[in-house]
């Protein structure tokens, strides 16, 4: 009964207690898909597009890195060909529940684009905002994860051809990626 007792509290404390492999030490690079929903606070805007992303970072100790990305839309209105792309930078503080699963939160800076290749649309907006975000990173190998994550921001971006003329965004992102550590 005792050795049971032993068995099952070593077992529980195990799971509860974070293990950290050393192999989520140092640099990682990967890719992933994420499904995009932006909407404009000041005009009645609000639809959804596909993207792709490139992130990377590097792990200083067991729960602090920090990562920068760069993703960009497929056409949110296909009439108007109308993109965005984002460059982000953000400290992340991470947790691993075993050597398997270790889940994540950041929160930083990104410089937000929103254009168009359209001809009937020169409407150009760029600036600089905020992002919070959090996902979950399971190993796959001892290089290669597994990635699933989820981002909002906000920008004010304003346009390059007009004065005192400016967008609000807010951004939701969602991703399944992968990334490779070196």
């Amino acid at each position: 009964m005792k050795l049971n007792s032993l068995l099952a509290g070593s077992l529980l404390l195990s799971l509860a207690s974070p293990v950290f492999a050393a192999k989520d030490l140092g640099y990682y690079l990967g890719g992933q898909i994420n499904h995009t929903s932006m909407t404009d606070r000041i005009g009645d805007f609000e639809e959804s597009a596909l993207g792709l992303g490139i992130y990377g970072g590097y792990n200083f100790n067991q729960s602090f890195g920090l990562e920068a990305g760069i993703h960009g839309t497929d056409s949110y209105i296909d009439e108007v060909d109308l993109r965005s792309a984002a460059i982000t930078l953000a400290p992340t503080v991470r947790h691993a529940y075993s050597d398997m699963v270790t889940v994540y939160l950041k929160g930083g800076l990104l410089w937000e684009a929103i254009y168009s290749n359209d001809d009937l649309v020169t409407d150009d907006y760029r600036g600089i905002g905020w992002l919070i975000g959090t996902g979950v990173d399971l190993t796959l190998s001892e290089s290669m994860a597994l990635r699933l994550s989820y981002e909002y921001s906000e920008t004010e971006p304003e346009s390059k051809d007009y004065d005192n003329y400016f967008a609000s965004t807010r951004v939701h992102q969602f991703g399944v990626g992968m990334h490779y550590r070196f």
